[in-house]
């Protein structure tokens, strides 16, 4: 495992969880650029997991096959399992007009389980 390398993954997931935080305190939110930013937090998370596990991350965005790979590993909750599969979709229909019709209220529960995604892998990656 390099560590320098984990590091990046999780600055980067870090940093696209700053934007959504930047982002959910301006009116009107931009519901689609935060939960595409909620999504990609917990892709680069998630792998940063598997690269501290010495697994090489697939090129995917998809989170429910990223969250299945860490099972092989840890045990993994059913709520992030579920958090994962409500962010998948945000991985690319929110870059492209007419892809989703996504609400305040989607953005701010996308945070919610992007934060807990990107907080189950930091304790999993301190505590182990």
């Amino acid at each position: 495992m390099d560590k320098m390398i984990v590091d990046e993954w999780q600055k980067y997931a870090d940093n696209d969880l700053k934007v959504v935080h930047i982002l959910l305190g301006h009116r009107p939110i931009q519901v689609e650029i935060v939960c595409y930013h909620c999504q990609q937090a917990a892709e680069k998370a998630l792998k940063a997991f598997l690269l501290y596990n010495d697994k090489e991350p697939p090129k995917t965005h998809s989170l429910e096959n990223l969250i299945d790979l860490c099972a092989e590993i840890t045990s993994v909750s059913i709520d992030i399992v579920g958090d994962c599969e409500y962010l998948n979709p945000f991985g690319i229909q929110p870059r492209y007009p007419f892809g989703l019709d996504l609400t305040e209220e989607d953005a701010i529960i996308a945070a919610q389980k992007c934060s807990n995604i990107v907080s189950f892998v930091r304790n999993k990656i301190t505590n182990e």
